[in-house]
């Protein structure tokens, strides 16, 4: 039988070293969620309040925010990670998609009607 005492310790180390998620365009949405699910071996019918007492101890800021204004609609991992994504996947996104934009130039030997279209359909991923 494994030492609790052990387990307990284990534990708490690879919690010390989950990620904090604030909210920012910068946070990895799925690197963070990856990091809650392998500590916790949660799957979409995990209905462990463990789960969302570990997610709440690493979102700070607007995330934090958030996640306190919304827990009453967690009642399953799977209900807290479509929200999740929901609202910050997308904002994250968005910014990354936007920055490539920016930063598209034509190439030397780039024809511009190709140049023309990639601008073209990079505008319509924001």
């Amino acid at each position: 039988m494994i030492d609790k005492t052990l387990l307990i310790t284990a534990r708490k180390a690879r919690f010390d070293e989950l990620p904090n998620f604030s909210g920012r365009p910068s946070d990895d949405v799925e690197h963070f969620l990856k990091s809650i699910k392998n500590i916790v071996k949660a799957n979409n019918e995990s209905d462990n309040p463990e789960i969302f007492e570990i997610v709440r101890g690493k979102l700070i800021q607007s995330a934090g925010l958030w996640f306190d204004n919304n827990e009453q609609y967690f009642k399953k991992w799977s209900d807290f990670e479509t929200a999740f994504r929901n609202r910050y996947f997308s904002t994250t996104m968005m910014h990354t998609k936007f920055d490539k934009l920016q930063q598209r130039k034509q190439l030397h030997d780039e024809p511009i009607t190709s140049y023309f279209d990639d601008v073209i359909n990079l505008c319509r991923e924001i």
